[in-house]
């Protein structure tokens, strides 16, 4: 399969990263070690196997499923991303996954799009065909730039999903900072050491911990106006000298952010999103029940002076689930 995968920072690829000279933070440092994604003293596995654990005491990981499609309608799998089970027949992802306006002139059509349900996308439980999709208003008419927080799309399945129970959705903006949050998908590690780069990556879930979250961005269309927000964590390193949101270092976009603590403790299954990954859901708790808060948008790939997409220091981007909440529910009536 000639297999590529979607450029999840694409939404950020023009943003310039300003350096404080005298303090700055870099993460090539001859001390430092490098990884892709995930801690360099764990294995891909070692994600894998908690996506797949059924731990009830963890989110719902079954509800995460992975989109593989072409931009053209055809049957070829060129592209992979992830996406949320939120009813028995719609799924909740990003956008920007279907719909470039800088790349395309209309959105992918549906014909080429497969929805593929288990942990395993080379042999998945289930295959769907899709019905319907709803992009975002404002992202569909072109309105395509980070502030506007409206990285959003629902897809219809061709038949409803059997015995998986569909996520809930984050709606009072009660998210708590500083919490343990989760993470699922299905990002690109084929090119990675001991990967079949033949194959698509396996459904992973990694943990982090919440350190921004905005509201108050707006788009306009047609006299209505569309409020977004957004949720953001950092990766740290397991020696905590790599914390991209807890540094004074800031870059042109992270005033964004806001301001805010941001611990430097790298947790057990402490990581990253990366390519493909786009559309998963970020998890949080809402009075000891996890629901899905965040729709992973993208991720600067330059926090910190000479950074590599993927290695610690990655800030990952996700659309507040809350701030949109209105709007996700009047499109699945």
């Amino acid at each position: 399969m000639n297999k590529k995968t979607l450029l999840f920072s694409l939404l950020f690829a023009t943003i310039i990263i300003s350096c404080n000279n005298d303090e700055v933070e870099t993460s090539n440092d001859s001390d430092e070690v490098s990884t892709f994604g995930i801690r360099h003293d764990k294995d891909l596995s070692d994600y894998e196997n908690v996506a797949k654990s059924n731990d009830t005491s963890l989110p719902n990981f079954d509800a995460v499923v992975n989109f593989s499609y072409s931009l053209d309608g055809s049957s070829n799998e060129d592209y992979t991303a992830s996406g949320t089970l939120i009813d028995t027949e719609w799924v909740l992802t990003a956008g920007h996954n279907f719909y470039d306006a800088n790349e395309q002139s209309s959105p992918a059509p549906l014909e080429g799009i497969k929805v593929k349900i288990g942990n395993d996308p080379n042999n998945p439980d289930a295959v769907y065909s899709v019905t319907e999709m709803i992009l975002h208003p404002t992202w569909l008419a072109g309105n395509q730039e980070y502030s506007h927080a409206n990285d959003l799309c629902l897809i219809k399945l061709s038949s409803p999903v059997q015995n998986i129970t569909p996520v809930l959705l984050f709606d009072d903006g009660t998210e708590s900072l500083e919490s343990t949050v989760w993470f699922c998908g299905f990002g690109d590690y084929s090119e990675q050491a001991g990967q079949d780069k033949n194959s698509d990556s396996k459904k992973h879930a990694m943990s982090n911990t919440l350190d921004r979250k905005v509201d108050g961005f707006q788009t306009s269309l047609n006299g209505t106006t569309y409020t977004g927000g957004i949720l953001a964590f950092d990766f740290d390193n397991p020696n905590g000298t790599i914390n991209s949101l807890g540094d004074d270092h800031i870059g042109g976009f992270e005033d964004q952010l806001g301001t805010g603590a941001s611990s430097a403790s790298a947790l057990d299954y402490e990581g990253a999103t990366v390519k493909g990954d786009s559309g998963g859901p970020l998890f949080v708790k809402d009075n000891g029940v996890w629901k899905l808060a965040g729709v992973l948008a993208g991720g600067v790939t330059n926090p910190i002076p000479n950074h590599t997409d993927g290695d610690y220091g990655d800030i990952s981007i996700f659309i507040r689930v809350s701030s949109s909440y209105d709007w996700i529910l009047s499109n699945m009536e």
